[in-house]
């Protein structure tokens, strides 16, 4: 608890105790008119009355003082309980003293002293103060029998001590039981209060961060939105994903994703301002909200802020983790007058900065809304393309360079859309991606290469080694090694007949868990490529541990062959560095005689590309494949299925 919380509370327990002390002295201010009405009923002579009053102003100043001093505080019992009783107790003995007869008129005050203890005392606390006010009116009887025994009846006076000791005692329990009773309703209310105070939390926060949740910043915002339009000042709203979570979540388990959302929940949490609002939206999604924008150029050095935040590398359960992320940006009152198209907007444009690669931030155009509702569709109509079963596979063709035959063909994956006809993987796996649809693509995929597999070796076509070309949202699956052994189980074909191709830059994503995999699958028994590679800037010392038997030049260093010096120093070290390693090399993207030809020269293994063919449908596949192997049946063909063109 802070300083000032804690003064405030203090100050607020003494208003209280002031309080009580208030209505006690409003009681005892009643004494002043019975006092007067004792004398003129010749109860009790002028003197004793005028030192009683005197006597009751005398206990109530002390009692302010102590309160309004803060002296009181000085003392383990704050409220003063005991000593204002203890008070009470000695006035009214001092009037029964003073009384000349009919004493027990006055011995009913006792009770009213006894209610300055309800919901305060305890039952013992109670018997104590009887077992006082029977000793002080002992102490009374006493006393009149020394110096006034000519207004003493011996006998109706210890007649009256004794009802007072029969009935107080069953006063004192009743008291006491009410205390009890008391407390326990303010430990259920003290109870009650909490259980509220966290279901409101739970309800406005976020459990894992203790960010506000959506809830709680849609509240926030439109609130925002409404002290905008009425000072006519801009707010700026940031939409914040992480780039790759879902990788580290199927990679290190849940618990480890927890422990990244919880560390860049505290990064974030570094830059805002008192007045800015940051909050979980739910899984890797994150929302800024600053108010009080000055200049709409503002917006680009808090977006860099948020993205250099995360740039610095983490240490999580002694795993080291690069974060970034993709940021949206939109504004008001320039991209939307309310809270929901405000987030729409901004979801909007994180999504464009995620179609830009990944790790950087976009601001909201007009032009964005077109893209995000051809996206919608796309999405829709790739979710129906899975059901209609409107995925297709053409294959092209791989040739040994020394002897020129058909050592493989890849299958490409094609997508045959009702309205925009052949689609090609360039403009729906991206998207398959982020919705998360490549899992089941890719499962289509698997068995319908390892279906027309089965297919052609019934046909009597040379047995052929299947590779299939993976995303990395598949390798990272949990389920993947599992669902790929069914796969080829189903197939009935020994696993050494398939191969799986991996991006280079895939595997240096996660370079230990990559590895790790693919000698799971190759524990299973399959082959393993890399893909393109030369374009994911690998390390030698992580290449010689991959368990993979093939390399793939990229075609990007293909394409200027032989005119290009760098492609070619490159090409050449390549096909050096795998063949040492054991390795055999293709080259992709072949489409010219003098391409070749250097490749050749460099003691390339294979290549394909548009100098041998296209990619095929199977019904001309086939024959393709007869005609160019006639006579070598015997040879072992490599089909890849690949999600890429």
């Amino acid at each position: 608890m802070t300083p000032s919380k804690q003064t405030r509370t203090l100050n607020e327990q003494q208003d209280v105790r002031l309080k009580q002390f208030k209505i006690a002295a409003a009681t005892y201010a009643l004494a002043f008119p019975l006092l007067f009405l004792a004398h003129f009923a010749a109860l009790i002579s002028w003197p004793y009355a005028l030192a009683s009053c005197a006597l009751v102003l005398i206990i109530n100043a002390v009692f302010f003082g102590l309160f309004t001093s803060g002296a009181n505080l000085k003392f383990e019992d704050a409220s003063l309980t005991h000593a204002q009783t203890s008070a009470g107790i000695f006035f009214v003995m001092f009037v029964a003293y003073g009384f000349d007869h009919d004493r027990s008129l006055v011995l009913i005050w006792c009770f009213v002293v006894l209610l300055f203890g309800v919901f305060r005392f305890k039952t013992r606390e109670f018997v104590v103060t009887t077992l006082v006010i029977l000793a002080g009116y002992a102490a009374v009887i006493n006393l009149l029998m020394t110096f006034k025994p000519q207004t003493v009846n011996v006998y109706l006076e210890w007649f009256q001590w004794a009802t007072l000791a029969m009935v107080l005692p069953a006063f004192a329990a009743i008291g006491g039981r009410i205390s009890a009773l008391r407390a326990k309703l303010a430990e259920n209310n003290a109870e009650l209060v909490t259980a509220l105070s966290t279901i409101q939390v739970l309800a406005n926060h976020d459990t894992l961060t203790g960010l506000p949740n959506r809830a709680m910043f849609n509240d926030n915002l439109q609130q925002a939105i409404a002290r905008a339009t009425r000072s006519s000042t801009q707010l700026a709203l940031f939409f914040i994903d992480l780039d790759h979570f879902k990788q580290v979540n199927d990679t290190l388990g849940h618990p480890f994703g927890d422990s990244v959302l919880r560390e860049a929940s505290r990064r974030f949490s570094s830059l805002t301002r008192d007045g800015d609002t940051l909050a979980r939206f739910g899984g890797d999604e994150f929302v800024l909200l600053v108010e009080n924008l000055r200049d709409t150029s503002d917006v680009h050095a808090i977006a860099h802020k948020l993205q250099s935040v995360l740039e610095q590398r983490a240490t999580i359960d002694s795993h080291e983790v690069n974060l970034s992320a993709s940021i949206g940006v939109c504004m008001y009152p320039a991209h939307g007058d309310n809270a929901q198209t405000m987030l729409a907007n901004a979801d909007i444009a994180m999504y464009q900065a995620k179609s830009a690669g990944r790790k950087q931030y976009c601001v909201f155009s007009s032009g964005m809304s077109d893209q995000a509702a051809e996206k919608y569709q796309m999405e829709t109509a790739l979710r129906r393309a899975l059901e209609e079963d409107r995925f297709r596979i053409h294959y092209q063709p791989k040739i040994d360079i020394a002897s020129g035959r058909v050592t493989g063909v890849e299958a490409l994956i094609r997508w045959e859309h009702p309205e925009l006809g052949l689609v090609y993987p360039d403009r729906f796996i991206r998207l398959a991606e982020d919705t998360g649809l490549i899992i089941a693509i890719g499962r289509w995929t698997l068995k319908e290469v390892c279906e027309r597999a089965r297919a052609w070796d019934e046909m009597g076509l040379p047995p052929m080694i299947m590779s299939v070309n993976l995303s990395a949202s598949q390798l990272m699956h949990a389920d993947f090694v599992k669902d790929c052994a069914a796969a080829l189980k189903a197939a009935g074909r020994k696993p050494e007949l398939f191969e799986f191709e991996i991006t280079e830059s895939m595997v240096m994503q996660n370079p230990e868990h990559a590895t790790k995999l693919m000698e799971e699958l190759r524990a299973i028994g399959v082959r393993l490529a890399i893909d393109d590679f030369g374009t994911g800037y690998s390390s030698l010392a992580y290449l010689k541990q991959f368990p993979v038997h093939t390399l793939k030049v990229d075609q990007s260093f293909v394409r200027d062959l032989p005119h290009n010096r760098d492609d070619v120093a490159i090409t050449r070290a390549v096909i050096a560095m795998a063949h040492s390693l054991k390795m055999n090399v293709i080259a992709e993207g072949v489409e010219r005689e003098e391409q070749l030809a250097l490749l050749t020269a460099e003691g390339c293994d294979e290549f394909q590309g548009f100098y041998c063919a296209r990619a095929l449908p199977e019904n001309e596949l086939i024959p393709f494949l007869k005609g160019r192997n006639s006579g070598h049946r015997g040879n072992v063909t490599s089909i890849s299925a690949k999600h890429g063109g």
